[in-house]
């Protein structure tokens, strides 16, 4: 009987250690990033026995999703969801404002729809055409995977086919662009909400059609231009993953994704 009680005793020990060392990785689109490592903090917090890793570096929608099928990555950030990836179980967390960004010391506060693609296509070369003074603009792009510019090709009729115009600066990440915006007020560029906008305070989103793009605006339809932020993971949820992704659901990580710029639609 003593062996016995040993033996049960042994085996809830064991288990309990697998529960204690119980760990997932989180990881992918820079647009995602600060918003899980704060949720993380708090999960954990909460549950000192679990751990999530966020990975800080920013690896693209891509690198969230080829993460995840590789196994380096539990929960993978995405801006554009995975098509044609029948393993992969997609869940939104929130929309974030996509629009037109100026540095804060230039004077132009609104943009149309027709001018947007006149400038990013070359035909408008000169502040002076925005309304502003006389200057060079310098138009800021992503190379690849840049959900900002699938937005407005889907919105913008004269933006559906545009060609962005050769004189372009193309940078590789999300934050390398809104880097640029930050600190030079000659440039201009396709840019997002949530807190890439909020660490960048020099960033001016510019009202599109006189429609500000505010929260609020994007809540009422009156402002049409947003992308989906969301997570993946190989299969449904399991562990530590389903209780995490749990969590951010709740009222409580909402409140964290509002203060951050995000409308959570989890």
């Amino acid at each position: 009987m003593l062996l016995r009680l040993a033996f049960l005793s042994l085996l809830l020990l064991a288990a309990s250690d697998v529960r204690a060392e119980e760990k997932i990785v989180v990881g992918g689109s820079g647009g995602l990033v600060d918003e899980m490592e704060e949720l993380a903090k708090i999960y954990m917090a909460k549950n000192p026995a679990e751990k999530i890793e966020v990975i800080p570096d920013p690896m693209s929608s891509t690198g969230g999703i080829e993460g995840v099928k590789n196994g380096r990555l539990t929960i993978g950030l995405v801006t554009l969801p995975p098509k044609g990836e029948g393993s992969l179980v997609y869940r939104p967390v929130g929309r974030v404002m996509v629009g037109v960004g100026v540095n804060q010391a230039s004077p132009v506060a609104a943009i149309s729809e027709a001018q947007i693609c006149d400038v990013f296509s070359g035909k408008i070369k000169s502040w002076k055409d925005l309304g502003a003074a006389e200057g060079k603009i310098t138009v800021v792009a992503r190379k690849k995977d840049d959900a900002n510019d699938a937005e407005m090709r889907h919105k913008i009729s004269c933006f559906k086919d545009l060609t962005v115009t050769p004189d372009a600066i193309y940078v590789v990440r999300g934050s390398e662009l809104m880097d640029a915006v930050h600190k030079r007020r000659e440039v201009i560029a396709l840019i997002n909400g949530g807190s890439n906008l909020l660490e960048r305070p020099n960033i001016k989103p510019l009202a599109i059609e006189g429609i500000p793009a505010s929260i609020d605006a994007i809540r009422s339809g009156k402002y049409k231009f947003y992308n989906e932020r969301g997570v993946i993971t190989l299969g449904a949820p399991k562990g530590l993953a389903k209780r995490f992704l749990d969590f951010v659901a709740t009222g409580e990580s909402q409140k964290v994704l509002l203060q951050r710029g995000m409308i959570p639609v989890l």
